[in-house]
């Protein structure tokens, strides 16, 4: 009856994971992932980063386009002239709260399209450094530990076993952040977002046509003096319905407030905040698995113990 000897054991466990490291680091193993439902998440993260990118850049955009027509409309002033007196109102103060609320906005959509730019990145370089990098050396020592356990008092096997694990870890981060992400969006926030987008787009259409004309004054100043009325009769009709047009912005900037309020928690929440919780659970998870386990030595026999009368 054959048997197998201890080194026959012991050479094709280290062949085994030899063989494995080559595919690692080949990227053979990319490929054959590519067979599994681990390639169904890679495509859903794809899909998840550059949607969401895009979201983000086309709400970007129209908070910087908002912010710089709020600007040349709060330096504009309408020159009025009645009976030869000149008058010059300025415009937009209304805008102010607009105005500052839209700046801040604006960070907040950089830091976001920031962090979408970093998952990007991370979600490119998770299968190189998982895959080919960790997971190769995990391989390489797990094909040492069968003939040397330990070296200067270094645990081979365990610390390739924590490899796996930090590998893995790397590797599935951002497909996992993907499915999470996108769950919640669909769940809880698309709702906010497609309201609070109509709202400020609606506001920044409004805002195009509202940027008054600055009449000259050197052509002014060559009229005759029926050509100045009608001119001024003309910037009177047009600053009353400036003001009227300012009137009914501001009874709609409350609800323009409320909308971009909603419209940070949207992005801070999906490009933020969730990816910070995951990441630091991750962390925790990886932590708690490759913290040995400390063994307390057993205490001490006491004299009359160990020398018994």
């Amino acid at each position: 009856m054959l048997t197998i000897s201890s080194v026959q054991r012991k050479s094709a466990a280290s062949i085994i994971a030899l063989l494995m490291a080559i595919l690692c680091f080949s990227s053979l193993l990319s490929s054959l992932i590519e067979k599994t439902p681990l390639a169904y998440m890679d495509q859903r993260a794809t899909t998840y980063v550059e949607t969401t990118m895009a979201r983000a850049a086309y709400t970007f955009a129209i908070v910087r386009g908002l912010n710089g027509m709020i600007s040349v409309i709060q330096g504009t002033e309408i020159a009025v002239s009645p009976a030869g007196i000149g008058l010059n109102l300025s415009v937009g103060e209304v805008l102010d709260p607009i105005n500052d609320l839209a700046e801040r906005f604006s960070w907040i959509m950089l830091a976001s399209t920031a962090s979408l730019g970093v998952q990007r990145i991370l979600m490119e370089m998770g299968d190189w450094l998982g895959l080919r990098v960790l997971l190769t050396m995990a391989m390489v020592l797990l094909a040492i530990t069968p003939w040397k356990r330990f070296w200067v008092g270094w645990d081979l096997q365990s610390s390739a076993t924590r490899l796996v694990l930090v590998a893995l870890t790397v590797r599935l981060f951002i497909p996992a952040l993907a499915v999470v992400s996108e769950a919640v969006y669909d769940r809880f926030l698309d709702r906010h977002y497609q309201e609070a987008t109509q709202t400020v787009t609606a506001m920044s259409h409004e805002l195009e046509n509202v940027v008054p004309a600055v009449p000259q004054k050197d052509q002014m100043q060559s009229e005759s003096t029926l050509q100045t009325f009608r001119q001024w009769i003309a910037e009177t009709r047009n600053l009353i319905d400036i003001r009227a047009t300012f009137e009914r912005l501001g009874d709609k900037i409350e609800h323009f407030t409320e909308d971009t309020i909603r419209l940070m928690v949207v992005f801070i929440f999906q490009t933020i905040l969730i990816p910070l919780v995951l990441f630091w659970l991750f962390t925790r998870l990886v932590v708690m698995r490759i913290t040995p386990t400390v063994t307390r030595p057993l205490p001490a026999l006491s004299d009359h113990r160990r020398h018994p009368q």
